[in-house]
């Protein structure tokens, strides 16, 4: 009985740490008690084929804190993973709210709730409804039982291509970001560019402050026009977010 409490107390704690970054139980609105019932539950329907290491239950203190903590640092990557989908789409978010002058309502009026994350947030609710409409939390929570053959408790170990790896994710999460927030970028280029023409030709005119109504509305309806190809972006990336995840697990399990 103790041995069946300890391992599911190994990976309660792999859960709870994956699920401090997965999108909607991260949120600050979530409950602290309810996202800790989730991880409990997890780890319960995930306790099937998940075995304690031998020297493991002969351990001192010592080495069951160690394990503890490597299981956190597992969670916390797995979770990492996952994370990174929003972390994209809210630079994406970002870009587009500089683009559209969202940012400069700070530098007037500091300390002021502004909207500069309009963007971003639009971005991530759309990515979040893709995430459960395309039922990638169902394939994600399987990558994580499956994650216990790759990845069994006391065992893994970091490598270089693990590293490799997990940069390569990060450096995609910026692509994807940019070919999101590419037209309204794009426009607010060509916008600087014509009225930097516009103050040659009208000396006169303040047009620091003509340009902000002008950025707006083009940048608000390119965005709007524009959704459909962040759609396939997000979705193109969702897809293969079940993929990273097991592979991730795969790569801390010392597999190649």
């Amino acid at each position: 009985m103790a041995e069946l409490f300890l391992t599911w107390f190994l990976v309660f704690v792999r859960a709870g740490a994956m699920l401090a970054f997965f999108p909607i139980f991260s949120a600050a609105a979530m409950p602290v008690r309810l996202r800790i019932a989730i991880a409990g539950f997890l780890a319960l329907f995930s306790l099937s084929g998940v075995s304690l290491p031998e020297d493991l239950v002969a351990s001192n203190l010592i080495g069951a804190i160690g394990i503890v903590g490597q299981e956190v640092f597992y969670g916390l990557m797995l979770g990492f993973v996952v994370r990174l989908v929003l972390f994209s789409v809210g630079l994406a978010g970002h870009y587009i709210g500089t683009e559209l002058g969202l940012q400069l309502s700070s530098l007037i009026a500091p300390g002021e709730t502004t909207p500069s994350e309009t963007p971003s947030v639009m971005l991530q609710m759309m990515t979040v409804m893709f995430i459960f409409s395309l039922d990638i939390h169902f394939e994600l929570l399987a990558g994580f039982q499956q994650s216990y053959e790759a990845l069994p408790i006391g065992g893994g170990s970091l490598s270089n291509t693990l590293f490799d790896y997990v940069t390569m994710l990060c450096a995609r999460t910026f692509v994807v970001a940019i070919r999101i927030a590419a037209p309204v970028i794009a426009v607010g280029i060509v916008i600087n560019l014509l009225m930097m023409v516009l103050a040659r030709a009208v000396p006169t005119m303040n047009v620091f402050v003509e340009s902000f109504s002008v950025r707006i509305l083009v940048g608000v309806f390119l965005f709007g026009f524009t959704l459909s190809l962040a759609a396939r972006e997000i979705t193109g990336y969702l897809k293969q977010l079940p993929n990273d995840f097991v592979v991730v697990a795969r790569l801390l399990g010392g597999g190649a």
